[in-house]
């Protein structure tokens, strides 16, 4: 992500890129100050996973990047922020994972790029900022597709509940 942003802050000075990690931040500093990125920065962790200004800071931002690792813990904590990010009905660049495939959908709910494809990252980037009406609608899908299947008063819901009814039935 950080590679990606220094192609697109060469090319615009109307983006920031806002970050915020658990562990890792010395590292993202350091990257940042080795691509010479201005408009980057690093938040602070969280309090608490869903901390008001954490949830303040998703819903703002015009685009959120759901980066993908190897790692099974991480692979596994993309799944959460990935329901996080449906929510705020904002655009979401993700790369492509089975995960992010079993969920958003490439163009209908979702910009998807090649796992670990730093330039394009940067040109999704670049298109979302400059096409706001397809934002805007990769946004809007994403949130009524989360409020539609992943709800527990929703599809998963009845899911849910015709699969306790089939084992306490039996």
């Amino acid at each position: 992500l950080i590679k990606a942003y220094s192609i697109l802050e060469k090319k615009r000075r109307d983006t920031y890129l806002v970050l915020q990690t658990w562990g890792h931040a010395k590292r993202i500093e350091m990257l940042i100050r080795h691509y010479g990125l201005k408009r980057a920065v690093v938040l602070p962790p969280a309090p608490i996973f869903n901390d008001p200004l954490r949830m303040a800071f998703l819903k703002a931002a015009n685009i959120l990047v759901l980066t993908a690792s190897k790692m099974p813990g991480v692979y596994l904590a993309e799944r959460t922020t990935m329901y996080w990010y449906m929510g705020t009905g904002n655009a979401i660049v993700a790369e492509d994972t089975p995960g992010v495939r079993g969920v958003l959908q490439h163009l209908r709910t979702a910009y998807i790029v090649p796992f670990n494809d730093v330039k394009k990252l940067a040109y999704a980037l670049d298109l979302l900022i400059d096409d706001s009406n397809l934002s805007h609608q990769l946004g809007q899908n994403a949130r009524s597709e989360l409020e539609e299947k992943y709800r527990w008063d929703g599809l998963l819901g009845e899911k849910a509940r015709r699969f306790f009814r089939e084992i306490f039935t039996d």
